[in-house]
């Protein structure tokens, strides 16, 4: 039976479109693996003008509360952490503070105010859960 590797880093590369929901999911962590975002950066293409990025996680399992009742979580949920923040022409940025951790199912969710303009690259750790 073949195992899967413990870690595995990967890039993911996007052209974000304009479409906020399910149609903006960049990257999701597959079943079974835990990813961490190392890295996120966003660049706009376009010469002339300033794009907005908006930059979500979006969380698909629930997430039951501890025994004193807090950080309960509904499932299909998302969760903003930059809206609409404006990348000046030819320039780029940087959407974390830090590393994100992203468990299986969940996904990011990345669109900017006009389709075409704005890349983002995601440098990622996948790791197989046990």
């Amino acid at each position: 039976m073949a195992q899967l590797p413990l870690n595995t880093f990967l890039t993911k590369t996007a052209v974000l479109g304009n479409t906020p929901g399910t149609t903006a999911t960049v990257y999701t962590s597959p079943i079974g693996i835990t990813s961490i975002v190392l890295m996120a950066q966003a660049a706009n293409l376009d010469p002339v003008n300033t794009h907005y990025l908006t930059f979500s996680h979006y969380r698909n399992k629930p997430i039951l509360a501890d025994a004193q009742g807090n950080g309960g979580q509904t499932g299909q949920t998302t969760s903003t952490l930059i809206l609409n923040y404006g990348i000046p022409p030819f320039n780029a940025a940087v959407p974390l503070s830090g590393k994100m951790i992203i468990e299986s199912l969940d996904s990011i969710q990345a669109y900017a105010n006009t389709s075409g303009q704005v890349q983002l690259v995601l440098s990622i750790l996948q790791t197989a859960n046990s």
